[in-house]
């Protein structure tokens, strides 16, 4: 780490500037870069004989995850390139649009239902995804809110009902599309960032209890969603049916073994495994590369977590900037537990949730949204001096 100081004698000013060390930054920069080309590699493996079967066009799905790259390879420059102070002010709007693109899900002709979820923005031949931006609105609001009312914070007003009043509606219309899964992540990253922010431990403990009975209630109270848990329990009960997915995964994970059956070379994208190239492309890890591939991607994410969470350290003991803490560590943390919950799933660790595995899946919205984020990240990590 470097400290530049401006040494104070009597009756001079003092200046301190602190400097956050790039090494992070950098480190982060090359494991997002690695996963981004290793998940292009295994979409196109994954998606080959879907795509030809669906359009007669085997190379359809790397081609259009190859230009969501590109894209979102410029909008990580653009998120590295704004100042992250500029999300503090943004915070606001950028709740309100996210609210707005919600709602526009649900006009007929703009919203696009697939697969019984009404989650999709379809535009001329565009479609988006506005639960991926708004995931990342509600955590640069909370960062906002955190870092304003800090002075606040035992009281239970800025404790807790600043972080879920204002974005309730986002997650009403969450919920209602529906999208459980990014709901959850959304708040198991606000409740994180309480606790970084120094929210006393009482009312750490009754948001975790309340979002425990709450999402309890909401995972038994709807039947397709009490569906998914007794498949979870139990996914031999139905194995042609509900538990067909999963259970594809594990044939796959079990082919696989310790090296893998070869890259390109996996039998249960042959139509067998459902989402192969989308939520369950680590099965198809596991079954090509095997459990070497599946510790290498793992290790990558909590790399990718390390890094981050050191630039939020470091911004936060070297910067004394609390605002760019807590926007860098919702930030690793929102795409870290993506992650590892999409593996817990493939695993069969935890119920089926829908989410994709950051960098790595196939899909233009998350993988736009997701690299712009982590261009923010950068930025929040780039060598500069400390506001003052």
């Amino acid at each position: 780490m470097n400290l530049v100081k401006e040494t104070q004698d009597e009756g001079e000013s003092s200046l301190i500037r602190p400097v956050v060390d790039q090494g992070y930054a950098l480190g982060l920069l090359f494991v997002v870069l690695g996963m981004l080309l290793f998940g292009l590699i295994m979409v196109y493996s994954s998606s080959f004989i879907y795509a030809q079967e669906k359009t007669g066009d085997g190379f359809s799905l790397i081609r259009k995850q190859l230009i969501y790259a590109s894209f979102g390879l410029v909008a990580l420059w653009g998120g590295y390139r704004i100042p992250y102070s500029t999300w503090k002010k943004a915070a606001y709007p950028g709740l309100g649009l996210a609210v707005v693109l919600l709602m526009l899900v649900f006009v007929p002709g703009i919203g696009l239902k697939v697969g019984g979820a009404q989650r999709w923005i379809h535009l001329w031949k565009a479609q988006f995804q506005p639960g991926e931006l708004a995931k990342f609105a509600v955590i640069f609001f909370v960062a906002r809110q955190l870092d304003k009312k800090s002075e606040r914070i035992d009281r239970i007003t800025a404790g807790i009902l600043s972080q879920f009043v204002t974005p309730l509606p986002v997650f009403l219309l969450l919920l209602l599309q529906p999208d459980f899964g990014t709901t959850v992540i959304i708040t198991l990253v606000i409740f994180c960032l309480m606790f970084l922010a120094g929210v006393p431990s009482k009312y750490l403990s009754v948001t975790l209890l309340s979002g425990a009975a709450i999402g309890g209630w909401l995972a038994l109270g709807t039947g397709y969603r009490r569906m998914r848990v007794m498949t979870f329990v139990d996914p031999w009960s139905d194995p042609g049916g509900k538990g067909f997915q999963i259970l594809q995964s594990f044939v796959g994970l079990h082919n696989g073994r310790l090296w893998g059956v070869g890259l390109g070379n996996g039998k249960e994208k042959l139509l067998y495994l459902p989402e192969a190239h989308n939520d369950f492309i680590f099965s198809v890890i596991g079954e090509e590369l095997g459990f070497i591939g599946i510790v290498g991607v793992v290790l990558a994410y909590v790399y990718f977590i390390y890094c981050g969470l050191r630039i939020a350290s470091d911004c936060h003991k070297l910067r004394h900037d609390r605002f760019g803490m807590l926007l860098a560590a919702g930030i690793t943390l929102a795409l870290g537990l993506q992650g590892f919950v999409n593996i817990s799933v493939v695993l069969g660790l935890v119920p089926t949730k829908g989410l994709t595995l950051p960098f790595m899946s196939y899909g233009g919205s998350a993988l736009l949204v997701d690299l712009f984020v982590v261009g923010v990240l950068l930025n929040v990590g780039k060598r500069a001096p400390a506001h003052v």
